[in-house]
């Protein structure tokens, strides 16, 4: 600390550089991903067309569904990539209206099946 600087004014800057630091934990309010609550959403809204338990895929109006467990495995997946396709999805999967935390869920249950 340089010696003009009172003890509030240094912590004033801290905070400032504090608020343009990247966020590294869940955003104030949220809570972090759940994998079992992950789990029964994407037992509850998904396994119509995605099984969940098992490595096997799916045809759903004539499209390959894959399984979870073969998204998880795909080489270049991530959870931004799973994140981005759950809010827009393309056919035939259809909208589901899911708030945010419920996308990292599902999202956290899915790359827990590596």
């Amino acid at each position: 600390m340089q010696a003009d600087m009172t003890p509030w004014s240094a912590l004033a800057v801290a905070v400032m550089i504090g608020s343009f630091s990247p966020v590294v934990g869940p955003a104030w309010g949220q809570q972090p991903p759940s994998v079992a609550r992950g789990k029964e959403l994407a037992e509850r809204l998904c396994a119509g067309c995605h099984r969940v338990n098992d490595n096997q895929g799916g045809i759903v109006q004539g499209a390959d569904v894959p399984s979870f467990r073969a998204l998880a495995l795909r080489p270049q997946q991530t959870p931004e990539s799973l994140r981005a396709f759950i809010m827009t999805p393309r056919h035939p999967m259809p909208a589901i209206p899911l708030e945010l935390n419920e996308i990292r869920d599902v999202v956290a249950y899915i790359q827990s099946l590596k």
